[in-house]
């Protein structure tokens, strides 16, 4: 397990004080980096080589948000490797101990050159080594998307939605997603599917679901061809 320890600080949260769902990404895809960064298999190293560690899908269940001010630690490991996957666990813990947010992703490995993903090299995965899977209520990979759909107004992808990769930042998608959400829509789970890469200047089509305390947005191309599904369980969280 590698583990992140940090304070959560004003520029991270909002008007509540509190982190929302985007920082939780930011803070789960930083704590990632810095694993595999201290295991010398980091994004600069796989880069060098052409390679990438791309995400698939999310599915991460708040009990409460990290506060303004909050101690908190991150951790993650990871639990499975099968062909070109990766599966990996997170978990946010507070200075009690408790963890208030947990976590469960999978992972593409990817040569960047040629656009497809490929079988990890075998000390690439020896490296990281594999610890048991986080006791959680694990939802399938993807998201069912039937029904109809309210289409929203177009958002071209900017510069600052870039990563190293030049493709949308896994967090800015849910970010986005997270502006079409009723104002007291309390986000118990996220779910995210990730189906292709936003890069810059595509333009992206919301597209909204409410099926009870369930909000489903895609943001699609303008043929209705998603880049990424997410769906959103209401919950208050205390």
């Amino acid at each position: 397990m590698y583990r992140m320890k940090r304070k959560v600080t004003y520029s991270e949260v909002g008007a509540d004080y509190l982190a929302d769902m985007a920082q939780v990404i930011d803070y789960f895809q930083d704590c990632s980096c810095f694993h595999s960064d201290s295991l010398n298999v980091g994004p600069r190293s796989l880069t060098e080589h052409g390679k990438a560690w791309v995400l698939n899908s999310w599915q991460i269940v708040a009990k409460r948000y990290p506060s303004y001010g909050e101690e908190i630690c991150v951790d993650t490991w990871a639990y499975e490797f099968k062909a070109m996957m990766g599966k990996r666990n997170f978990v946010i813990v507070d200075a009690a101990g408790e963890p208030i947010v947990t976590a469960n992703s999978i992972w593409a490995y990817m040569d960047m050159e040629k656009g497809r993903p490929v079988q990890p090299e075998k000390g690439l995965i020896e490296a990281y080594g594999l610890e048991p899977r986080i006791d959680m209520d694990y939802a399938p990979r993807r998201i069912r998307t039937a029904g109809d759909f309210e289409k929203l107004t177009p958002m071209c992808v900017e510069r600052a939605f870039l990563d190293t990769n030049h493709h949308m930042n896994n967090s800015r998608y849910v970010e986005v997603a997270m502006e079409y959400l009723p104002e007291n829509f309390q986000v118990g789970q996220l779910r995210v599917e990730y189906r292709r890469s936003a890069v810059y200047k595509d333009i992206l089509i919301p597209e909204r679901q409410i099926d009870g305390q369930k909000l489903t947005i895609k943001l699609s191309d303008s043929d209705g061809e998603p880049y990424v599904i997410t769906e959103f369980t209401d919950r208050e969280i205390r």
